[in-house]
């Protein structure tokens, strides 16, 4: 494929549809089934998103980037801007047609755990790359106006104190183009303060269109390889956001600084706006920086490829973070409570939501409603009812509720207090 094609697919997400049939893949046939080959070389077998893609029996029916199954969709081609909790809803949502057609099929359903869930959706969140590109014709009027054409040339070939953007037209995922600017941000914006150049800053999709234009642009017969970046890890994003000193001024998941802005917040935004944010807030990061006398870190493609998985999983791109107090109107109004019980009162068919050990976190959640969706299509076909559908920001209002059940205080008296020992 050439580089261009490869630059078209920007905008990273995980697609609701595939998800459900990536993780129907088949039990009995994950064990014998070979492991399909790494579309992007060796390094793949080192994470976890692509292990437990091989090992549930993903690659046995889907194809990543034309590499593997064809029975589902190939899973780098997918369009879809949904985030965690929109995933889980359309996983939940399509679990009676799925469970028909793998009955059909004579195929067992594989389980997840939370861990192995996570990481299979941080795979494919840094794996796909759509076909909705920026438009070419607007990029070339920001190169200009935005004043990337005084040192990057007419079509992005270098030549007047910038170098060839390159990056952009080889890179196979944003994340690159994300790490060049910001490693060499501080040499730019001194040449351009030097030159009396205003720096930029990017909105909406004009980093995409920009991209687009320089991409298209790129002379045919240039022989420049792709650049790759393998999927990103959670678990390596989260070893870098301490390594790379980012937890000093930000935090995730209620540890770390508070001199920037809480990241594992709903933010909603695709690869390529991630990386335009990070070049717009760039100038003040480093000052911050300067203060702590801490020097810029530098980031290679593959290291933000690990911190946006991070990202992903503590919910920087979901749309909603969820309301505890919208859950339980839920868990009443869906029809949940017919089997569930919350503290005793409702349905005695299923769990009660206030001790189950499977609803600690937004993974396990998603996790339980796969690994327990057979049992609820029966006891569903059993009281004659459909199981209700969910939205995105339903299951993240959910996901809030039953987490703060078990979180919740119990109203016990006060131990008496000891004398002190004598």
């Amino acid at each position: 494929m050439s580089p261009s094609k490869w630059c078209a697919r920007w905008l990273a997400a995980g697609s609701a549809a595939v998800l459900l049939l990536v993780v129907a893949a088949p039990a009995r046939a994950q064990q014998a089934a070979p492991e399909p080959p790494k579309p992007f070389g060796p390094d793949w077998a080192m994470f976890a998103g692509w292990d437990v893609f091989v090992k549930k029996g993903c690659g046995q029916c889907h194809s990543v980037r034309g590499v593997g199954g064809k029975v589902g969709p190939d899973l780098a081609r997918a369009r879809s801007g949904a985030g965690f909790f929109e995933l889980g809803a359309a996983l939940w949502n399509h679990l009676p047609a799925m469970g028909e057609r793998m009955r059909q099929m004579g195929r067992d359903r594989p389980t997840l755990t939370p861990v192995e869930l996570s990481n299979l959706l941080a795979f494919l969140f840094t794996t796909q790359y759509n076909d909705e590109t920026g438009d070419a014709r607007t990029g070339e009027r920001l190169f200009t106006s935005k004043g990337c054409v005084r040192c990057h040339g007419s079509t992005g070939q270098g030549g007047d104190g910038g170098p060839p953007l390159a990056v952009a037209r080889r890179a196979n995922s944003p994340v690159i183009v994300a790490a060049a600017m910001w490693s060499h941000g501080p040499q730019m914006a001194a040449a351009m303060k030097a030159r009396g150049i205003t720096r930029p800053t990017f909105t909406g999709k004009e980093l995409e269109d920009v991209i687009a234009f320089v991409v298209g642009a790129a002379p045919r017969s240039d022989p420049a390889e792709t650049v790759q970046t393998v999927p990103g890890s959670p678990e390596k994003g989260e070893k870098l956001f301490g390594e790379k000193r980012c937890a000093t001024c930000h935090t995730i998941g209620g540890k770390g600084g508070k001199v920037g802005p809480e990241l594992g917040r709903a933010h909603h935004v695709s690869l390529t706006q991630f990386a335009a944010t990070m070049w717009n807030h760039a100038p003040t990061m480093w000052a911050k920086l300067k203060e702590r006398g801490l020097e810029v870190p530098q980031l290679a493609g593959q290291d933000v490829a690990d911190l946006v998985a991070y990202l992903y999983t503590a919910h920087y791109f979901d749309r909603s973070a969820g309301s505890a107090s919208r859950g339980a109107q839920l868990v009443q109004s869906k029809g949940c409570l017919r089997c569930h019980s919350v503290r005793g009162k409702g349905g005695t068919v299923s769990a009660d939501f206030a001790t189950s050990t499977v609803v600690g976190s937004p993974a396990s959640v998603i996790a339980a409603l796969w690994n327990h969706s057979r049992s609820m299509e029966e006891q569903a076909q059993k009281q004659n009812m459909k199981l209700p559908t969910l939205s995105g920001e339903e299951l993240a209002d959910i996901t809030r509720y039953v987490g703060s059940l078990a979180r919740r205080p119990t109203s016990k008296a006060p131990a008496a207090s000891k004398a002190p020992a004598k």
